[in-house]
């Protein structure tokens, strides 16, 4: 009876409010106890400023009806969250801007390809430079992994995209392990990566599951989890391993390229049936 209860509890409020209510907790948290002060605030309200307007007059062109913008606000504390502090106020606004005319433009059979987010943060990050390798105050978002941990499973148990996170996860780390160690780096060093990358466990439980832009059934799920994973991996190590001059472009947006080009991909796994090991075409 009590389990019932916290379910129908659970059940009273929408993932959105969710990812909402988690993703300004991370924000607070990262503000007043990482070190980033107030002065972090002033970027995540010009994202979600620009994302929600936007997204609210477009909405309302369109179908004349008055939306409240959800998702335009969780790109908006996403993108705030995730894009170095202190640039000029126009990339955040460019970047909200981005990412909401590209889910409104952007779409295959009425459904926006790139996670509006990521791919607001990827062209600014080209464009103005607007990521740094290493830097505290990029990511800034992950850094209470206990949180991240928390919420992150909480998001995906209700997303039912433990599939999705759990692929991505081990496909990431096995392959990247093995370089590692082909580097002549230390079981160690290796042992930390996992212990404490909060970007990566931030980018796989709040980023990847972006519901509208990864396949619907679950064996696409994890082989776009896989997917991603390896297209990370070489991205960010093949050019440093064989010291390729780009080795500082894909270094520095690695992990939001992958995104990206994953999906890409996600119509055409959309597309395919996995039964009994043989894959065709299904034509629904």
């Amino acid at each position: 009876m009590f389990l019932l209860e916290i379910k129908q509890l659970i059940g009273k409020f929408t993932i959105y409010q969710y990812m909402i209510s988690f993703l300004i907790i991370l924000i607070l948290a990262s503000t007043f106890f990482y070190g980033f002060g107030a002065s972090a605030l002033l970027p995540i309200l010009i994202a979600v400023l620009t994302t929600a307007l936007l997204d609210f007059f477009i909405e309302y062109f369109k179908s004349k009806t008055w939306n409240f913008p959800y998702s335009a606000i969780i790109s908006g504390l996403f993108i705030g969250g995730l894009l170095t502090q202190n640039l000029k106020w126009y990339v955040y606004v460019a970047a909200g801007a981005i990412a909401i005319l590209s889910k409104h433009i952007i779409k295959f059979q009425q459904r926006h390809i790139f996670n509006p987010a990521n791919f607001g943060v990827l062209l600014v990050s080209i464009i103005f430079g607007a990521l740094h390798i290493g830097a505290w105050h990029t990511w800034w978002i992950s850094q209470p992994i206990i949180l991240v941990f928390i919420f992150g499973i909480f998001i995906i148990w209700r997303l039912r995209r433990f599939d999705l996170t759990l692929s991505f996860l081990f496909s990431y780390y096995l392959v990247n392990s093995v370089i590692e160690l082909l580097k002549s780096s230390s079981l160690y060093n290796i042992y930390l990566s996992i212990l404490n990358d909060g970007v990566i466990y931030f980018f796989s439980m709040y980023m990847l599951i972006e519901p509208k832009t990864n396949p619907a059934a679950r064996k696409q799920r994890i082989i776009y989890g896989i997917l991603v994973a390896i297209l990370f991996v070489i991205f960010t190590q093949y050019p440093a391993f064989y010291h390729n001059p780009l080795a500082t472009f894909f270094t520095k947006h690695g992990i939001l390229l992958a995104l990206a080009f994953g999906n890409i991909f996600v119509p055409i796994l959309n597309r395919l049936k996995f039964e009994f090991g043989k894959t065709t075409i299904n034509k629904e």
